[in-house]
């Protein structure tokens, strides 16, 4: 198959080093990285040791259709995204979001009604430089059509399975989309308040009370929202993605060191946002949306300076 991978940063360039060992990948994301990948390949380390040679650009002009495009890009540049994926994108491609946050699917589907397929992954990804990623844990990744295209989702899953990616196809997207979302704001904003990986959340005690408080948060409003989550315990599922990854940098804690907007927005922004809809207290989740959201603005205050 010809993949693109739209928002080639850290779990972008992870998946799309994955998938070519067995399909076509083309990696579109930021010149110094592109540059990098297409001087050197790109270098994954950690769970994976091995350079992997694929193809780089910086822009989408040009591009032939593609089998799947894989947006990979932040939640807030979602709909940006969608409007410059048009060149890789006929009636046969799917369009497949990996990405945090409640809306991407929604978002995307304006466009691209019927080749959609939304899709999580708990596997985690540090960027150390352009041109290298490091594989922090291996998680699941799961896909599944809002729409009713199964199909489709199978083909994406076969895909990433047939390249070692343990992959799923589940009939209830939503849920697994709220799932994540909860694990992220579990997870994320406190990993980027105290600068640490993710063994963090494992190894306080006060930083695990914390993050269980806020997962039965969030919690609460998913169910309030009429969202029927997976049937697991939802803390465990925090405490298993934090025992796969401990030695990962969070994507917010990495956007954070790098002076960079986060998706604190919408992730807990989201919950506290749904949870007003419903009448539901959510001190915790609101705490950390608004501490990071002030890290937002300090870093870039410093960055400006």
């Amino acid at each position: 198959m010809k993949i693109a991978i739209f928002g080639a940063g850290a779990l972008g360039s992870l998946m799309g080093g994955l998938l070519s060992t067995k399909h076509e990948v083309t990696l579109v994301g930021r010149k110094p990285h592109t540059d990098a990948v297409n001087d050197n390949g790109l270098e994954i380390s950690g769970v994976v040791e091995k350079t992997f040679h694929v193809g780089a650009r910086t822009e989408t002009i040009g591009m032939s259709p593609q089998d799947v495009v894989l947006i990979t890009v932040k939640a807030y540049d979602t709909e940006e995204a969608s409007r410059s994926i048009a060149p890789m994108v006929d009636s046969d491609t799917i369009v497949v979001s990996l990405q945090n946050g409640l809306d991407n699917v929604a978002t995307i589907s304006q466009s691209y009604p019927s080749r959609t397929v939304g899709g999580v992954t708990s596997s985690g990804a540090t960027f150390l430089a352009p041109g290298r990623i490091r594989f922090a844990g291996r998680g699941e990744t799961v896909f599944g059509s809002s729409v009713g295209r199964r199909d489709l989702a199978e083909m994406v899953c076969d895909a990433f399975n047939e390249c070692g990616i343990d992959s799923r196809v589940t009939d209830d997207i939503t849920a697994e989309v709220w799932m994540k979302v909860i694990v992220n704001a579990s997870i994320n904003p406190i990993t980027a308040l105290v600068a640490s990986e993710n063994a963090c959340i494992e190894d306080e005690p006060d930083l695990r009370k914390l993050a269980e408080t806020v997962c039965s948060e969030a919690e609460a409003v998913a169910k309030a929202s009429g969202v029927r989550l997976p049937r697991c315990n939802p803390f465990g599922k925090v405490m298993s993605v934090v025992a796969a990854t401990r030695n990962n940098r969070s994507s917010m804690l990495q956007d954070v060191e790098a002076s960079r907007r986060t998706e604190i927005d919408e992730i807990n922004g989201a919950i506290v946002t749904e949870a007003m809809k419903h009448g539901v207290s959510v001190p915790a989740n609101e705490t950390l949306w608004r501490l990071v959201r002030c890290l937002n603005i300090h870093s870039e205050r410093n960055r400006k300076r």
